[in-house]
């Protein structure tokens, strides 16, 4: 039998993803509310980020789309059934439509070649690491993979990519609302500059 969110159908697939007559997401913790889901997210996810800074090999070694499910999939298993799978519906925010369903993979074989072309960014100078940093997330956000979780996994498939290198990045110098206009400015404008900007300054 399908999960719910797995239809074949789109409008079914959106409910599907929900407890039934609730706005909140089906999950394996049993939050009834929107606070009680992001809280146990909070507590649950950060414990799987020490697991998988204490362990990377957890992941592989390509730096893919199956990498960034594998960083979903290890961030979320607490919380989510379908963690690591991709979304089976569309997403917008606001007036920001996401990659569709069918073709999440695209941008990320782009991201995952240019990547292996510069040596997972050991190539890149110092000078010039901001900015490639911001063109590759951009592309990585534009495919969303995931029903939720998304901000999460793309910030730690970038700490993990930047700390081979000896770089990291310290996310307590931005915020939420920083980052996601950023990010909506570079989909919206094709403007990368704010999110450039963002990058140096928050790369050690």
């Amino acid at each position: 039998m399908p999960h719910p969110w797995d239809t074949g159908d789109h409008e079914r697939n959106w409910q599907g993803y929900f407890i039934p007559a609730m706005s909140v997401l089906r999950n394996r913790v049993g939050a009834r509310t929107h606070a009680e889901l992001r809280d146990a997210e909070n507590d649950l996810v950060e414990a799987r980020v020490i697991e998988l800074r204490e362990d990377p090999n957890l992941l592989g070694d390509r730096t893919d789309l199956a990498y960034l499910r594998a960083i979903h999939r290890q961030l979320f298993q607490d919380i989510y059934v379908w963690a690591g799978d991709l979304r089976t519906v569309g997403i917008e925010k606001e007036d920001e439509s996401f990659c569709a369903p069918g073709g999440i993979s695209r941008p990320m074989e782009h991201v995952a070649a240019e990547i292996y072309q510069l040596d997972r960014l050991r190539a890149v100078g110092e000078g010039d690491l901001a900015g490639q940093v911001a063109y590759r997330y951009d592309y990585v956000n534009y495919a969303h993979p995931f029903r939720e979780g998304n901000g999460r996994s793309t910030r730690e498939f970038f700490d993990l990519l930047l700390s081979e290198r000896g770089s990291g990045l310290d996310w307590g110098k931005t915020d939420l609302e920083e980052l996601h206009g950023a990010c909506h400015v570079a989909r919206a404008n094709s403007d990368l500059t704010g999110l450039v900007a963002m990058f140096k300054g928050i790369l050690d």
